[in-house]
């Protein structure tokens, strides 16, 4: 029984709540992942080996199911306790971002998975069965008994070869130089690192960086409301979310599907290889200097010149002077009760942020 198909039940039954039950190698039923050497889902009686190999990817690597079970088993604590659990058991965790993806898509939140691969083996039996099925039909047809009738009535198709060939011998062999021209070009594009920069990019969400500053205007606690419906609230501490994540969602016909739902985190340690900085599309900062201490470039200056900067203050009230030496975009939002202003001004930053997007390769 293979990993991909234990990874859907696995997702089937935590969609719908179900038990999971752990067994030992004598099938006795237990409580220990790591002790454990099987696992059944649901009111359904299979068993899967816990060692067998998902379709779910971290760092580039295929993951067991039993990692995969440890994961969802410990989904309701935070992800530092989810890693110190892991150490405890001996199991290697999954980066908060990850984590994040497959729980969500467990949950049944999603209907895609950008860490769970397309099951190629399963598209394969599909197509194997429909072959296998076509001799059956025509077996059928010859059984037929208006077959001879039908026949009368045929006539013979012309292939493209013989399409092409014509009445004719024609040398196409001028297509040739051509054709060796495109495949150096095709070539060219392949290696060129910008464009498989871009490509790269589009096939995974991209993210905004807020900083974790208490003094910060924005933060994960209240960037959601603000950029999806135009409303600025004061960000409160207590109500971050415990994933370190947020998903913006903004529908537009100019994005392809990935560019409209972005990360947002305020913590860059979560970032396991450099292909999270080419997913970045904005920095937003309070002009304090120790946000960059972990970041691909420590130096506001030249980070500004890698990123695109924004700065949130209030209306009225002064901006730090490393903003103005930086290439950060300022914003303003007034204090009390003049919130309608805030629709215009998040609609003026979401025109500026889907050009980046567009020039990161996640416009149609």
């Amino acid at each position: 029984m293979s990993g991909v198909q234990a990874l859907r039940a696995l997702r089937k039954a935590s969609s719908k709540g179900e038990p999971f039950k752990l067994y030992n190698s004598e099938e006795e039923e237990i409580d220990s992942i790591k002790d454990a050497s099987q696992v059944s889902f649901g009111n359904i009686e299979t068993k899967y080996d816990l060692d067998l190999e998902t379709n779910f990817y971290s760092d580039e690597q295929p993951q067991d199911l039993r990692s995969v079970v440890f994961c969802w088993l410990y989904e309701k604590n935070t992800d530092q306790e989810y890693k110190a659990k892991a150490a405890e058991l001996g199991f290697t965790p999954f980066s908060i971002l990850c984590r994040f993806d497959l729980l969500t898509w467990l949950k049944g939140s999603i209907d895609s998975c950008q860490f769970v691969k397309e099951d190629k083996d399963s598209q394969s039996n599909d197509k194997s069965k429909d072959h296998k099925s076509e001799p059956e039909f025509k077996k059928h047809k010859l059984d037929d008994p208006q077959i001879d009738r039908i026949n009368e009535f045929e006539r013979e198709s012309v292939d493209h070869n013989a399409a092409l060939r014509g009445s004719k011998n024609i040398d196409f062999s001028y297509l040739i130089s051509d054709a060796k021209k495109f495949m150096h070009e095709l070539k060219r594009a392949k290696t060129n690192p910008q464009s498989s920069e871009k490509s790269s990019s589009a096939k995974k969400q991209p993210i905004i960086i807020v900083s974790p500053a208490t003094t910060s205007l924005l933060a994960l606690s209240n960037i959601k409301q603000f950029l999806e419906n135009g409303t600025f609230t004061e960000p409160v501490p207590t109500n971050r979310p415990q994933s370190g994540v947020v998903i913006l969602n903004h529908p537009s016909e100019k994005l392809i599907p990935q560019g409209q739902k972005i990360m947002v985190v305020d913590n860059t340690d979560l970032f396991t290889n450099p292909d999270y900085w080419n997913r970045v599309i904005a920095i937003f900062t309070t002009g304090q200097v120790w946000q960059f201490s972990k970041y691909k470039y420590s130096r506001g200056e030249i980070l500004f010149q890698k990123y695109q900067g924004f700065y949130l203050g209030y209306q009225g009230e002064s901006t730090p002077h490393q903003i103005k030496e930086w290439n950060v975009r300022e914003l303003k939002v007034n204090k009390g009760d003049q919130r309608f202003k805030d629709k215009v001004l998040v609609k003026d930053l979401w025109i500026e942020l889907e050009k980046i997007l567009i020039n990161k390769g996640y416009g149609k």
